[in-house]
């Protein structure tokens, strides 16, 4: 497994698994601070990688990469990344727009493109000599944090009715070839006996950065987090039962 800060990251989302999500919008100020203009300079490479991908230009990409980050990640195996992108997201079009925000205490740029069948982001990170070193490129939903927090809380509610078939019909095609109504009872049965009857719904939080949403949920004997994870579309592309002390959903290894 390589570590996280030096790997590239396209997630379609399975069972067990975990996620990115989209970025959030921000506009530089008419009259651009040293810390604005550095944002400014770091969002033009933002741009500049995705263009150089979608051309092909796989070597260009690697070479604004810091030396560990180019270690793990040549120019064939980015080009792999990018072709599996391709077979999910379909066709790029266009580039749509370039931000900057903080997720987790950390500076992301993004720059965000329309692919064929969905829009896509590309997340960078770098270190203090405006090398990359960080990476990530995944199809991102248009569905507002709203309207996901009340579709996980509907999730969390369909369980605790012991509704499975309903849960399992807005699940993607994966996780539809991995998980049945049987097996999800099942997996639920052990929750409950475990923790107790299923009481409330207490809060239901988007993370800032993926498109993920935790539902704490009170059971007789403790709280736990029912973690839901959507794909582009809307439909529920991972799940999980949490301790409610569990960390914020983070990105993966490969």
């Amino acid at each position: 497994m390589r570590p996280l800060r030096t790997v590239l990251l396209i997630v379609f989302s399975l069972l067990g698994s975990t996620f990115l999500a989209r970025a959030q919008s921000a506009s530089p100020s008419p009259v651009e601070s040293p810390a604005a203009s550095h944002d400014t300079a770091r969002l033009a490479v933002a741009r500049q990688i995705m263009d150089d991908m979608a051309n092909g230009k796989m070597d260009s990409v690697c070479k604004r990469f810091s030396v560990d980050l180019r270690d793990s990640l040549p120019a064939d195996e980015l080009e792999l990344a990018w072709n599996a992108l391709l077979q999910r997201s379909g066709s790029f079009q266009k580039q749509i727009s370039q931000d900057a925000h903080n997720a987790h205490g950390v500076s992301v740029y993004v720059s965000r493109s329309q692919f064929e069948n969905s829009k896509v982001e590309l997340r960078l990170m770098f270190n203090d000599l405006d090398q990359i070193t960080r990476i990530s490129i995944v199809p991102v939903s248009d569905l507002s944090a709203a309207s996901m927090e009340e579709s996980a809380r509907a999730v969390a509610d369909l369980l605790r009715q012991k509704n499975f078939d309903q849960v399992v019909a807005r699940f993607d095609d994966d996780m539809k070839a991995d998980m049945s109504p049987y097996p999800l009872d099942m997996s639920w049965s052990h929750v409950i006996s475990h923790l107790g009857e299923f009481k409330s719904v207490k809060l239901a939080s988007k993370d800032p950065e993926f498109d993920v949403v935790d539902v704490t949920c009170e059971f007789e004997n403790g709280e736990a987090i029912v973690r839901v994870s959507f794909d582009p579309y809307g439909k529920i592309s991972g799940l999980w039962l949490l301790p409610s002390d569990e960390e914020p959903a983070k990105n993966p290894e490969i």
